[in-house]
């Protein structure tokens, strides 16, 4: 499994996750110059960009929590290109307050049914 189905699993996982709890799916992988969102979802009077970090069980002691992994470059990039899809996208986003949630998604294999997912509203940003 490369790091790259494994990424793009958990982006798939986080995205059914977020639309069960009533979420309403946007875009996935919106990049611009020097950023890239993982996902975007509308809830409410928010307009959330989600960052998905995905480990496998076996890696996840040795390297700890998806979220710890989202340092002060990587918010600055998100908060950078969150700011250019929000000018982007005004008439959608009008009246909405963006929010910065993260996803952490722990699973055994790509086809593993054995997942543990974990998200964490307003992990950071303004």
């Amino acid at each position: 499994m490369t790091f790259r189905h494994l990424g793009q699993r958990g982006e798939y996982l986080a995205r059914v996750f977020l639309e069960k709890k009533g979420m309403e799916f946007v875009r996935a992988n919106f990049s611009r110059r020097g950023g890239e969102i993982d996902l975007i979802m509308l809830d409410g009077d928010d307009v959330v960009f989600v960052e998905v970090k995905t480990r496998r069980y076996s890696t996840a002691a040795r390297f700890g929590r998806g979220a710890e992994r989202i340092d002060e470059r990587k918010r600055h990039n998100i908060l950078r290109t969150s700011s250019r899809f929000l000018w982007e996208e005004r008439e959608l986003c009008e009246g909405k307050t963006p929010r910065y949630d993260a996803v952490e998604i722990y699973l055994e294999d790509l086809e593993s049914r054995r997942v543990h997912i974990l998200h964490t509203p307003c992990a950071f940003g303004l």
